[in-house]
């Protein structure tokens, strides 16, 4: 059993089914935006933070989820029998619907959706355990398109076994509004001179807004829509609403028009200020930024004064940012984004590391000793051997070694070459940086082993890659170098270790 609202705590069986309930929840927060245009005007600009919802979106608030999830249990068009529950949406409706369909036990849901919708948010849909079915056409069309997904979700609606909640028609998609929304925020803004709202399905403003036309009649309901041929997630463009069956018309009083610029500016401006909110939310904020402007010129804004003589207005925020972060950057000009220093590295030294490839000097000498140990061939310090018996140990070794010094400090001068395949590449001086303080000198080391440490090289690629799995240890002056050709040699499939600190002693096993 759920403990009382105060605390904020649900458990038991309904625990989550509670958790989605707004009567068993704490009012979402309002919170005022500090600074702004108007604030010598004494306008005060309030965020209603419908985000903060259970599924983070205004579309879980019994808006076209709960609310038309229950009253289809209740008037029967949900039964045993539904096999499935399918929406067209662009995303947030149909997420919710899919979350609660699974808390209230019912049929799996199955997104009607554009093909122009981004990888990310298609991703999020499956991740959420929805199916979906793509619909090519405009990215936003309109009920009535006999071609379009919004149509097609109607049409399958009508079917046994399917059920379609129908967002663009359904009165209880605004009704959640008249019974929470609009309550809450007036009980939160006793006066309340604006309230703005993007408009999408409409369900928002029109169940908002109809409230406050019966509690308090001098509230101005603004409606907000997306400026003709631009797109914001969410909201349409005003000829893109006018099919749908809510009264919408009825009940804006005021509407503007935002472009996508300008949505994404005021969305990022509010992230960057604390409140994290996406798209729409920015769009509805110029809104009303544009509508106080245009009513100060006219000499209007007296008439919006409350008894105390502030003017206060309160935006719906929809949605939160993250899965837009792309648009953010395709829309807006990259001044508006602090830099990235040493942006070269992006390119380079891209493959993991792992801690348990670094060797001390023991381990190091623990993995080659065995081998040493019976060397059959004498070496001396000026380079003579018996050529054909140093092949043959070589052949069978099963650790080589890549040493990434300079040519005059190589383990190929050392008596490991008679027991081990030393390999030398030069591509570190001893004077050179630490490549993880020095971003030049890790992309030149990174691009060097990135393109010869193949299975095509010419002196690697039969030394390492052919002839069997082998273990491959590398070394560098002080271990950094080695590091980054370890993690080269680990991402094209070799067993690769790299020795930590000073090379010197495994020349004297």
């Amino acid at each position: 059993m759920s403990s009382p609202m105060s605390m904020n705590v649900f458990t038991g069986p309904t625990a989550i089914r509670d958790f989605y309930n707004p009567e068993m929840n704490p009012p979402l927060p309002l919170v005022e935006i500090p600074e702004h245009p108007f604030t010598g005007d004494g306008v005060r600009i309030f965020a209603k933070l419908m985000t903060q919802l259970p599924a983070a979106n205004v579309k879980s608030l019994p808006v076209s989820a709960l609310n038309m999830l229950l009253r289809g249990e209740e008037q029967g068009e949900i039964t045993q029998s539904t096999q499935r529950i399918v929406e067209y949406s662009s995303g947030n409706t149909v997420i919710s619907l899919g979350i609660l369909s699974r808390v209230l036990g019912l049929a799996p849901v199955t997104a009607y959706i554009s093909n122009k919708t981004s990888d990310a948010k298609l991703k999020l849909l499956r991740f959420f355990g929805l199916e979906v079915s793509l619909f090519g056409g405009p990215a936003q069309v309109e009920p009535a398109d006999v071609n379009g997904g919004i149509h097609a979700a109607i049409q399958d609606g009508k079917k046994p076994g399917i059920f379609n909640p129908g967002q663009y028609h359904n009165g209880h998609n605004s009704e959640a509004h008249v019974r929470w929304t609009g309550p809450q925020l007036h009980a939160q803004l006793p006066e309340l001179s604006v309230f703005a709202a993007s408009v999408g399905t409409s369900g928002t403003m029109t169940g908002t807004g109809s409230y406050f036309k019966s509690v308090s009649p001098r509230t101005v309901n603004l409606g907000i829509f997306t400026a003709p041929g631009d797109r914001v997630p969410g909201p349409r463009p005003i000829d893109l609403v006018q099919t749908i069956d809510l009264p919408w018309k009825e009940v804006i009083d005021v509407a503007e028009y935002v472009g996508s610029k300008e949505s994404y500016t005021r969305s990022m401006e509010l992230c960057r200020e604390g409140l994290l909110v996406g798209p729409s939310s920015g769009l509805a904020y110029q809104g009303v930024l544009q509508y106080l402007e245009k009513t100060r010129k006219a000499g209007g804004l007296d008439s919006l004064r409350n008894s105390d003589g502030s003017i206060t207005c309160a935006f719906i925020c929809c949605d939160q940012p993250f899965i837009y972060l792309n648009d953010y950057f395709d829309k807006l000009p990259a001044s508006l984004f602090p830099q990235v220093h040493k942006e070269h590295l992006l390119e380079v030294d891209t493959y993991p590391y792992g801690v348990d490839w670094k060797l001390s000097l023991a381990d190091a000498r623990a993995i080659l000793q065995p081998v040493a140990k019976v060397c059959p061939c004498p070496h001396d310090r000026n380079g003579s051997s018996d050529k054909k018996k140093l092949n043959d140990v070589a052949d069978h070794s099963s650790v080589a070694i890549l040493d990434l010094r300079g040519p005059a400090d190589s383990l190929v001068h050392t008596s490991l070459a008679c027991t081990h395949q030393v390999l030398s590449f030069a591509i570190e001086a001893r004077e050179d940086p630490n490549p993880f303080r020095d971003a030049d000198v890790l992309a030149r080391q990174w691009r060097a082993l990135n393109m010869r440490l193949e299975p095509t090289d010419y002196e690697f690629g039969a030394a390492l890659f052919k002839g069997g799995r082998r273990r491959v240890l590398v070394v560098s002056y002080d271990g950094n170098a080695a590091s980054v050709g370890c993690s080269v040699l680990r991402a094209k499939g070799l067993q690769a270790f790299w020795l930590d600190g000073r090379v010197e002693e495994l020349g004297e096993l």
